[in-house]
């Protein structure tokens, strides 16, 4: 029996901007890809899930700065992933992302848990940072092109000042 697998992974790309001014250079800050959102083997007509929950598969950000300083977090996803000229639907919806600032942050159960990534998120450093996790979808056609497809996903953090 003849199967097409496809292997899909979302790239998690940073941008990290301070607030303006002298305040701003008074203040270290981090954000580290701890892990991408990873499909694995993706079959043509089969939409795949990956939950937020997800270890070693969803994506994971580590935000580190000064602690009780507040941020804003703001995602640009993606709504196709690509290979060469083929390309598959994702879909991140309004419940797709958590986030925990606690000093042992919980994937499993986070502090702040079925936030929107297609809006801010607003929080504040803990003593470890702040751990953000990411899921998503995709949904490959009938008759999908096998490849290794992959998508950027850019998070843009920034120091509120408060």
């Amino acid at each position: 029996m003849w199967t097409n697998r496809l292997r899909l992974l979302a790239i998690g790309a940073l941008v990290f901007l301070g607030i303006s001014g002298l305040a701003a250079q008074s203040h270290a800050q981090n954000v580290t890809v701890n892990n991408n959102l990873v499909f694995g083997d993706v079959f043509p007509g089969v939409p795949k899930t990956i939950t937020k929950y997800t270890a070693g598969a969803a994506a994971e950000y580590l935000i580190t700065g000064t602690t009780g300083l507040e941020i804003t977090i703001d995602f640009t996803l993606p709504t196709y992933m690509n290979d060469g000229g083929y390309n598959m639907q994702m879909i991140f919806t309004e419940t797709d992302c958590s986030v925990d600032a606690r000093a042992t942050p919980d994937q499993s159960s986070p502090e702040r848990d079925n936030l929107d990534p297609w809006h801010t998120i607003t929080d504040r450093l803990g003593p470890s940072g702040i751990t953000v996790w990411l899921g998503g979808a995709v949904v490959p056609k009938l008759m999908q092109s096998d490849g290794s497809y992959s998508a950027s996903i850019v998070i843009t953090v920034a120091y509120t000042g408060g």
